[in-house]
């Protein structure tokens, strides 16, 4: 109807602007016609206003219909509850019935029926006064999900017969702590707060004290995973003490133009065949056209494999090659990355090799066996000027004890491949002595192996069998010299090590003038340039050539003529002379203060 209305209105004003043009003169027609529009467009946003109005109140009477909707289903739901308590009511009630009946005929007491009560109840009177269980869930009509669930739950009800017990771990209860003493700031041993502070103070330490010695054996345990024990051939051994590689010359090695264009694209068989062709195993060389020193190739080639982290076949082809350059290169690596508990492991069968060689010719050394070099690793803290990872005081100790019967082992080992033929037959009676010094009785049962280091398989009087190096055993008899090493025991573990302990305490002290035993000379780098320290200067003479006659009678011409030292010693006497003191001023037993003169 407003709509018409509106519609008719508006061909009303339409005829009467009509009717206004017409009646209007041509020079007020441009005025008259804007009157209009504006007119015309203000009635068109009344009628805006109208239809938006009649929108929201459709949306308000959707919005009503919804609440009154919402509000019978709450009743409904409201109904239903109370419903449903009812009859929850009247099954506790029948249920108490026949229970009372039931007991009166058998003639027993039964506890009483299950009332609602505070939530507190005990559980044996829920357990005892409800031997049908009764599912209580949503009531029917809210969603089909609370439906399905109540008639599960209401299916599954019957099978729980026994009572489930829900076992909950309880964390250890705080432990109450004792205030310190408010009287005293030491400890009176006649304030009862005192010794109650104090003892729980020492009883606190115990149990901490306890709680370090399990995560200490804790620790032990999971030390073989740690330390690479009982690992596969093709397992990787995992290398604990690379991390703490020296910092300084593992950036040195690394910023090495040889080591960065040439080793770091090799593969592990190219790596071992450069260590093969080295010369020395010293950890620097000097180049040919520069006076710095550089990691050398020994060096980076070790570090190259650390890199790579071999596995345990690879390894023991590392200590079993021919090239002692490459076996000494193998036992850097482990003593450099692996486990301090596989030291002894890894390097002992080592220490029997007699092969002689030149580690360190550009030092000027001496020859040594691959075994003295490997035992150098294991009791030294330095490998020339690199430091070595640090060995544990407890291990240490017991591979010095183990160390000092090495020494008389490799004159056995010597002596004994001179009489290899001796243990060609098996079922040869030996004697062998343990890491301990300890000697025990057995038999060969194989020929010695064919390897760098021969062995024997030998039969225990127990019958267990074991691989014993050459130098280890020997073949007893009765009529046998004390210097043979291959017929006597020798000097006893114990006398071996009283003497090692001696030179112990010996290098701790100075004889004369040698303040400082150091294990020769160092090089000190000062600006990048090199200087040698460390060789004393007597010993230096010692090892100086002597002069030749022609040095000699060149010194000699060198050296003043003998009216030029006249003068020399006629001025000196002149202006360096000593005046005596006066009798009457001064003592006779004292001189006087020496004076030049200068006129």
């Amino acid at each position: 109807a407003q709509a018409i209305h509106c519609r008719e209105d508006t061909g009303h004003l339409s005829r009467a602007a009509h009717f206004h043009d017409m009646a209007t003169p041509p020079g007020g027609q441009g005025q008259g016609g804007q009157g209009l529009f504006n007119l015309l467009a203000s009635m068109q946003s009344v009628e805006n206003l109208r239809a938006q109005n009649a929108a929201n109140a459709q949306s308000l009477q959707e919005q009503l219909q919804v609440l009154s909707a919402t509000q019978q289903a709450r009743d409904l739901l409201d109904r239903q509850r109370l419903a449903l308590a009812q009859a929850i009511a009247q099954t506790q009630q029948q249920l108490a019935q026949q229970s009372q009946t039931s007991s009166a005929k058998q003639g027993q007491h039964l506890p009483p029926p299950l009332t609602p009560g505070p939530q507190g109840h005990s559980a044996a009177t829920s357990r005892t006064s409800s031997p049908l269980p009764v599912q209580v869930g949503p009531p029917l009509g809210m969603h089909s999900g609370g439906a399905s669930s109540s008639a599960a739950g209401a299916a599954a009800a019957p099978k729980r017969d026994a009572p489930q017990v829900e076992t909950k771990k309880t964390d250890p209860e705080p432990e109450e702590e004792v205030p310190r003493c408010h009287l005293h700031r030491k400890q009176n041993k006649a304030c009862k707060f005192c010794k109650a502070y104090y003892q729980n103070e020492e009883e606190r330490q115990q149990k901490l004290a306890q709680e370090r010695i399990a995560a200490l054996e804790k620790w032990k345990e999971g030390s073989v995973s740690h330390s690479g024990k009982g690992l596969g051939p093709e397992d990787k051994a995992p290398l604990p003490n690379f991390p703490n590689f020296p910092t300084v010359w593992s950036d040195r090695i690394q910023k090495n133009d040889y080591f960065l264009n040439t080793l770091s694209n090799m593969t592990i068989g190219e790596v071992k065949g450069i260590i093969a062709q080295a010369e020395a195993c010293d950890t620097e060389w000097r180049a040919e056209k520069t006076l710095d020193l550089e990691p050398s190739a020994f060096m980076s080639c070790i570090y190259r494999l650390l890199q790579t982290q071999l596995n345990e076949g690879e390894l023991k082809g590392l200590l079993k090659n021919r090239s002692p350059f490459v076996r000494c290169a193998g036992f850097i690596y482990i003593r450099m990355g692996m486990h301090h508990e596989r030291y002894w492991e890894l390097l002992s069968d080592a220490l029997m090799d007699n092969e002689e060689f030149n580690p360190f010719p550009s030092r000027g050394s001496e020859t040594m066996s691959v075994g003295q070099y490997a035992e150098q690793l294991l009791t030294k803290d330095k490998y020339v000027d690199l430091p070595l990872p640090r060995i544990p005081v407890a291990q240490r100790k017991a591979i010095n004890k183990r160390m000092v019967l090495y020494g008389q082992f490799r004159k056995r080992y010597a002596a004994n491949l001179e009489v290899l033929d001796r243990f060609k037959e098996t079922g040869v009676k030996v004697e062998i002595c343990t890491l301990d010094g300890e000697w025990l009785t057995g038999e060969t049962s194989e020929s010695p192996s064919k390897g760098q280091c021969k062995t024997l398989k030998v039969t225990m009087a127990d019958g267990e069998e074991q691989d014993v190096s050459l130098g280890m055993l020997i073949t007893p008899s009765a009529s046998g010299n004390s210097t043979d090493l291959t017929r006597s025991r020798g000097r006893s573990a114990e006398e071996l090590l009283e003497k090692f302990e001696s030179q112990q305490r010996d290098a701790a002290l100075a004889t004369g003038k040698d303040y400082c035993k150091t294990s020769g000379q160092h090089t000190l780098r000062v600006g990048g340039v090199p200087f040698v320290a460390g060789v004393k200067r007597k010993d230096m003479d010692s090892v100086r050539p002597l002069e030749t006659e022609e040095e000699a009678r060149q010194a000699r011409r060198n050296m003043p003529s003998m009216e030029h030292q006249a003068k020399l010693a006629a001025i000196e006497s002149k202006y360096c002379a000593r005046v005596g003191s006066g009798a009457g001023s001064r003592s006779s037993n004292l001189d006087g203060p020496e004076r030049m003169r200068l006129g």
